[in-house]
């Protein structure tokens, strides 16, 4: 009896659950009815009555419709959640069965490019040249581990530092060879690259020594070139030469040998100066010389009119053919 009194509570209950579950569903329709109701009872055919039961089921069907479209949202939301955790643990599951494999492909990348830049090395190690020495500094930036890194970076370093002393050998022995000024900077650019500062300081000096051995011998040969046009411009003794020797010796570093070279153009000058002074007034003196001289012509007339008849009148005294009886104002003129 006591079982079968729990059944039938049991049976009730569900009955309820299921009778409000339908009130509930029919809720819409009740609100709506109501509406209609309302409307119809309000505008078509008034009954005031009737009316307040149409309010009356608004109200109900408006609650229950609430409590319908609560219940649907709370059960939509649970159902959403319950799909987002399903993935997320399908997905949690996945990176924990990938993140081995991604270890291990990883591993074996790093183990590749360490064989790599071992071999760049030792190729290195083998051949010193500019495109091996790039190739391996390329392998090593591509090691991720600092110890391997640093290890290979250090060797990589030495065998860097080899080939710029090696090189900056070479161009400094070729520039003591040939003395060729163009080499110069190339091969302070060489040693400048080199870390070791003795190592720097020895080849530089070097460089400066040949440097400085260039450029004597092209002082020496300017020196030269303005003494050879002092000597030009001392034997020819012409203005026209005086440009091109000053323009030489203003070449000239060596303040001592300018001004000597400088002492020797205006010594010259001052001698063309004093030449052509003299020259001048030579050629003054002979005009007026010329000029003053009496005449020595054997020329003669007897009178005025032999000397028209001859076309030579009037002359002038001092000139062939004057004679004082002919110039009777004595104005300096016969037979003017």
């Amino acid at each position: 009896m006591k079982n079968k009194g729990r059944l039938s509570a049991l049976l009730y209950v569900i009955l309820g659950i299921i009778i409000f579950s339908i009130i509930l569903i029919v809720m819409p329709l009740i609100l709506i009815a109501g509406i209609t109701s309302l409307w119809f009872y309000t505008k078509k055919k008034p009954d005031s009555k009737r009316r307040n039961y149409a309010i009356v089921a608004i109200a109900v069907g408006l609650i229950g419709t609430s409590i319908l479209g609560f219940s649907i949202t709370h059960a939509s939301n649970s159902l959403k959640n319950t799909e987002q955790v399903e993935p997320n643990a399908v997905i949690s599951s996945t990176t924990k069965e990938t993140n081995p494999q991604a270890k291990y492909s990883s591993s074996q990348s790093q183990n590749k490019n360490l064989r790599k830049a071992n071999l760049a090395i030792s190729q290195l190690e083998k051949d010193t040249n500019p495109i091996n020495l790039e190739k391996a500094r390329v392998a090593i930036k591509q090691i991720k581990n600092d110890k391997d890194r640093q290890l290979l970076q250090k060797r990589f370093i030495h065998l860097e530092q080899d080939m710029y002393t090696e090189e900056a050998k070479k161009i400094t022995e070729e520039l003591e060879l040939t003395k060729t000024k163009s080499l110069i900077e190339s091969a302070r650019q060489k040693v400048t690259l080199i870390t070791d500062a003795s190592q720097r300081k020895a080849f530089t000096d070097r460089i400066d020594l040949v440097n400085k051995a260039i450029e004597e011998e092209m002082q020496e040969a300017t020196i030269n070139n303005a003494e050879s046009a002092v000597k030009q411009l001392e034997a020819s003794q012409i203005r026209d030469h005086i440009a091109n020797a000053q323009n030489k010796v203003n070449l000239v570093t060596n303040s001592e040998r300018r001004t000597s070279l400088t002492n020797r153009i205006n010594t010259v000058i001052s001698t063309i100066d004093l030449r052509e002074v003299q020259e001048r007034e030579t050629q003054s003196t002979t005009a007026q010389q010329f000029a003053q001289a009496p005449s020595t012509s054997n020329t003669y007339y007897a009178n005025c009119t032999a000397m028209r008849n001859a076309n030579a009148a009037p002359i002038q005294q001092g000139q062939p053919g004057y004679s004082a009886h002919l110039d009777r104002d004595h104005d300096g003129w016969a037979c003017e």
